[in-house]
């Protein structure tokens, strides 16, 4: 990743500055998809230096022309990955608590096998599948149940509900 940055930037007649190195290194103490805040966490814990969010934010952005990084338009914040490989990513996110769950890549890669688009050399496949998790789903149907009142045996008697 540091010899393609590096690439990337003579190409681009940047400065190579050990900042940009830095934050590529901690970078990789990211476990999947993170935000800026998380990074931010990340650099104060692993950084030899410390750089602002200004340059968090921008320096995502030049590893995302680079191809280093995918950006993940999400919820409320921007949401970025490490790019380490070409596989199929898909991602269930609930529309209720905006929680973001990886799809395994052998499931992403079954399910994408077959998508052709003609006159089109398909490079990165991205998948957002946007439903409720499994916790949101069981507070949906305890929410349910409390809305439904029992009928009271006296009720019936005398047909009032």
């Amino acid at each position: 990743m540091r010899d393609r940055l590096t690439h990337y930037m003579e190409e681009k007649s940047m400065r190579k500055t050990p900042e940009r190195y830095e934050i590529l290194r901690v970078v990789g103490f990211a476990n999947g998809i993170f935000t800026i805040d998380v990074l931010m966490q990340l650099m104060q814990q692993h950084a030899e230096f410390q750089v602002s969010r200004a340059t968090l934010f921008n320096t995502m952005e030049l590893f995302c022309e680079a191809g280093l990084v995918i950006k993940h338009s999400l919820a409320t914040a921007a949401h970025y990955e490490l790019r380490a490989d070409s596989n199929p990513k898909a991602y269930v996110i609930c529309r209720q608590c905006n929680t973001i769950t990886k799809v395994s890549t052998s499931t992403a890669k079954l399910a994408l096998q077959n998508l052709h688009v003609r006159y089109f050399n398909i490079e990165d496949t991205l998948v957002y599948m946007h439903g409720l998790c499994r916790k949101c789903q069981a507070k949906k149907r305890q929410e349910a149940k409390k809305q439904k009142k029992p009928i009271k045996q006296d009720d019936k008697k005398h047909g009032k509900r």
